[in-house]
């Protein structure tokens, strides 16, 4: 069974109380018992392994029965900015980015982003991203819970000085030098910043603007990768390299 996350609030020395969507989904999805054993965890908190003593439809209890601190933290924080695709195709891509460890995803709109924010509607799409990197996380087992920000213009993106200072725009143009010559004995940085264009690839002018913010070309290879799966590919390799997978 995943970790779920529960607000701090939720726990009161070794009771946790669970409500709301969680616990309905716990109970008419999953039937869990009381009895059962399940997994808790505090957004970059700790995790509990706690019995549950009380269910019903709106409101669980547990008790605590061990408790873990989180791991020390291995760097780097990845940020994925990432060219908006097409209905499904971006329920995935932020799906396996979660899986795979980013701290934050920002859904960028691009010059050849066939997929456009929908006016009034753009709440309700960054919520569900969010839910589905929430659920992705639990999944996963992961320790926290990945930010996916609102869409954002690509210009306004590559100016915002706060995405730290290794940045790499992931282009399907072979010369761009190969990621993995960039990662592969090079020394752990705090933070990475990645971009993925759109199916269409990025304009001439956008290179040019992703130079000016300090974004160096990199290339995944001969192949032409969909977005969704560049997305897989680049973080695999950050995470092999840099992080804990493998």
């Amino acid at each position: 069974m995943p970790v779920f996350f529960v607000a701090p609030q939720a726990v009161r020395g070794e009771t946790i109380t669970i409500a709301g969507p969680l616990a309905r989904h716990l109970c008419g999805s999953l039937r869990v018992k009381p009895g059962e054993m399940i997994w808790l965890g505090e957004d970059g908190g700790p995790r509990y392994h706690a019995r549950l003593t009380a269910a019903d439809r709106d409101r669980l209890t547990a008790r605590v029965v061990s408790t873990s601190s989180p791991p020390q933290k291995h760097p780097p924080s990845i940020a994925l900015g990432l060219a908006l695709v097409k209905g499904d195709r971006m329920d995935w891509a932020v799906q396996k980015a979660a899986e795979l460890g980013v701290a934050r995803l920002v859904p960028l709109i691009t010059a050849r982003s066939i997929v456009r924010p929908k006016s009034g509607r753009t709440d309700h799409q960054s919520g569900r991203w969010q839910s589905i990197a929430l659920e992705a996380a639990q999944q996963s087992m992961r320790w926290d819970v990945p930010v996916v920000a609102a869409p954002v213009a690509f210009d306004a993106w590559c100016a915002d000085a706060a995405l730290g200072a290794c940045r790499w725009l992931l282009w399907e143009d072979p010369r761009g030098t190969p990621f993995r010559d960039r990662l592969r004995g090079k020394p752990r940085p705090d933070q990475v910043t990645l971009v993925i264009g759109p199916e269409g690839g990025f304009t001439a002018d956008e290179i040019a603007l992703a130079e000016q913010g300090g974004f160096e070309m990199v290339s995944l290879g001969s192949r032409i990768l969909r977005t969704e799966t560049a997305v897989v590919a680049a973080l695999a390799l950050v995470q092999y390299e840099w992080g804990d997978l493998g």
